[in-house]
């Protein structure tokens, strides 16, 4: 079984509203994601929301979503940062029929629309292999490191990756991961918790635009995007 978690949970402070609602081509962000990782091998998914969004959402999952997402999709209140957000959605998983051996819990971002149903299938595929894999783009930049605006000096790039998502891993390590291991700093991906457990973890390259919205321009991009995908 491949699980999933769609991270929706933020509050748009620096967008300025909660980004995973707009509309891209008349369909909400958080939807495009969801749709994208079910297209890719994930058969039941969690989507993490504000609480005080979740009733909003559960009605519409009831009223207005196809009968494909209404069947494997579930909504469970997210916390106050990523980590516990990500918390929430393996607890609700783990409410459910007992994991199995070789059970995978695909984690994703919803404000990344754009990935592939092809690329989240090759992660679910090395996680198979691996026990951890995540979505990533070779680092084509060349990266600075900068001290109060003044640069320390020049990093090499051949080994570095933009991490993306999703992130997938067998559910017996993330289980271990999330909920009985204390984090050594703040998680900003799930993979890290990954690496200070010494778990292994394998990267995919990522075959077509995964970008995060995060700033009004990417949202603007976004929408050109959405059009030029998905029409009207």
């Amino acid at each position: 079984m491949v699980y999933g978690i769609v991270v929706a949970g933020g509050k748009g402070t620096r967008i300025g509203y909660r980004k995973q609602y707009a509309l891209l081509a008349g369909v909400p962000v958080w939807q495009r994601s969801v749709e994208a990782l079910m297209a890719g091998g994930v058969e039941e998914l969690w989507l993490v929301v504000p609480d005080e969004d979740v009733s909003a959402l559960r009605a519409e999952l009831l009223g207005e979503l196809r009968q494909h997402l209404r069947d494997c999709l579930r909504v469970v209140g997210g916390g106050s940062t990523r980590f516990q957000s990500v918390q929430n959605g393996l607890k609700a998983i783990l409410q459910g029929p007992s994991l199995q051996q070789g059970d995978l819990v695909a984690i994703h971002d919803a404000a990344r629309p754009f990935v592939l149903p092809a690329d989240v299938a090759r992660t679910i595929e090395q996680a198979r292999v691996c026990g951890g894999s995540i979505l990533a783009q070779p680092c084509v930049d060349t990266m600075k490191q900068v001290n109060e605006q003044n640069i320390v000096r020049t990093v090499p790039r051949d080994n570095l990756w933009h991490a993306q998502t999703p992130q997938v891993f067998a559910a017996e390590r993330l289980k271990t991961a999330y909920l009985e291991h204390v984090p050594g700093a703040a998680v900003t991906d799930d993979a890290s918790l990954f690496e200070e457990l010494g778990f292994p973890v394998q990267v995919v390259a990522s075959s077509g635009f995964n970008g995060k919205i995060t700033t009004a321009a990417d949202m603007d991009l976004a929408h050109w995007m959405a059009q030029q995908r998905w029409g009207e």
